[in-house]
């Protein structure tokens, strides 16, 4: 019997693009690092979570067998370009910018348990690999960058520590309690971190 002509047939499913490929990859990957550690996070692990065939990452990844190395650049870029989305208009009082900026690293994009878990992963990489070591030389190079930036726009004051120590003092704040945070976001929960690196950038900048 012929299919009459009004009936329309079913849509068909649209192949993702490489980015959002890519993106899913990326994620599949975060997440098994966070519940495996780097040696679960394997190749075909990630592909079986994506669920994509293992072949397919050529595709996607400059090189498929340094994959935890591209998902660790991708990361730092896209939390890079975030937070500086984040904290870089040029709106409110002085200080507000470098609020933005701790609220959007604790937001859940960059502060769930996956990314941090993930980023252990990486920071212990690149205690023993050039390559990683190289890609975290460079986020703290520019997250630096970014918190001079940020601290140019308030007003100047006699400061007790040079700038360079200061910056090195509240990113470490930062970083403590973004792990203190991963660890018991019951302890120390989310506002209570942004109020407190606040309250450290108060300290330091008289922000």
């Amino acid at each position: 019997m012929m299919a009459s002509k009004d009936m329309k047939a079913p849509p068909r499913r649209r192949r993702a693009s490489p980015v959002v490929r890519r993106a899913d990859l990326v994620a599949a990957t975060v997440n098994c690092l966070a519940r495996l550690g780097a040696k679960g996070a394997t190749g075909r692990e990630i592909c079986r979570q994506a669920g994509v065939s293992h072949g397919l990452l050529r595709h996607y990844f400059r090189n498929p067998d340094n994959l935890l190395l591209e998902t660790y650049e991708q990361l730092c870029e896209d939390m890079l370009t975030q937070l500086e989305a984040a904290a870089m208009p040029d709106v409110g009082e002085p200080g507000e910018a470098l609020h933005r900026y701790f609220v959007a690293v604790f937001s859940d994009d960059w502060a769930g348990p996956d990314i941090i878990g993930a980023w252990m992963v990486f920071w212990q990489q690149a205690r023993s690999r050039a390559d990683f070591a190289a890609v975290s030389e460079s986020f703290n190079f520019r997250q630096r960058a970014l918190f001079e930036r940020l601290v140019a726009q308030l007003p100047q004051r006699d400061a007790a520590l040079p700038m360079d120590d200061a910056i090195a003092l509240l990113s470490a704040v930062l970083d403590g309690l973004w792990i203190e945070f991963y660890l018991s976001d019951q302890r120390t929960p989310r506002e209570r971190c942004v109020a407190l690196c606040d309250a450290a950038a108060r300290s330091l900048f008289g922000a």
